[in-house]
């Protein structure tokens, strides 16, 4: 008699040991608003909505985008700990089906202050990648510079695998109320030399600098 192994059994899941950092921009696919999603995207003004002014991260897909930063995994047969230097951010997701799934945000910041932002998540494996759902959003925007929305109707998946030594992520968007379909990004990370996340300790910001560089000629502003 031969045994078949099941097919998840012939993959090993993947290794996210060590720290991470984004390898060029990350890429988007087409974006199609609904009406109610670009009445949002018109509304947002980058000097006032950013929540980047006041250290709040506007979504996960803007953590992940984010350059020059470091990224670690924690991998435990229960749980995969996420530790980003950017907002000093600490995400914690429970291994299993969507049972574990809970209405608390998944996210906090080395002080404590959860983010609903990040949303909700549970993840499991799935051969030899590792797939996060996340729910319960609070409202965002997934691209601050032009104000792409998330909803609290949003649910995300991100997909994660290792292909030649790199980490890659595709991150989906699914929001029927602002996207006429799914909307989708793409990550790729480099291994860096390091043990450590470094604290980011953000302060409130501002755009003084912005402000400054477009007033007119003579106006101090």
């Amino acid at each position: 008699m031969v045994l078949i192994a099941a097919p998840s059994a012939l993959y090993a899941i993947p290794d996210l040991s060590g720290i991470w950092m984004l390898s060029g921009p990350s890429l988007e696919r087409e974006l199609r608003l609904t009406e109610a999603g670009l009445r949002i995207q018109s509304d947002y003004d980058l000097l006032v909505d950013d929540p980047s002014l006041y250290c709040v991260p506007s979504s996960t897909s803007r953590v992940w985008a984010n350059p020059n930063v470091r990224i670690a995994f924690e991998q435990t047969d229960s749980h995969v700990r996420i530790s980003y230097e950017f907002y000093d951010l600490r995400r914690e997701i429970p291994l299993g089906d969507e049972s574990a799934l809970t209405a608390s945000p998944s996210t906090k910041n080395v002080n404590g202050t959860y983010f609903q932002e990040m949303g909700s998540s549970f993840a499991y494996y799935d051969g030899d990648r590792l797939i996060i759902e996340s729910r319960n959003h609070a409202p965002g925007y997934i691209r601050t510079s032009r104000g792409v929305p998330q909803s609290q109707n949003t649910r995300t998946i991100e997909e994660l695998w290792i292909e030649e030594g790199r980490l890659h992520i595709t991150h989906t968007y699914i929001d029927e109320t602002l996207y006429e379909e799914p909307f989708i990004l793409d990550y790729i990370f480099e291994r860096i030399e390091g043990s450590e996340i470094p604290l980011y300790e953000c302060t409130d910001a501002n755009y003084d600098w912005f402000n400054e560089l477009n007033a007119p000629s003579g106006d101090s502003r």
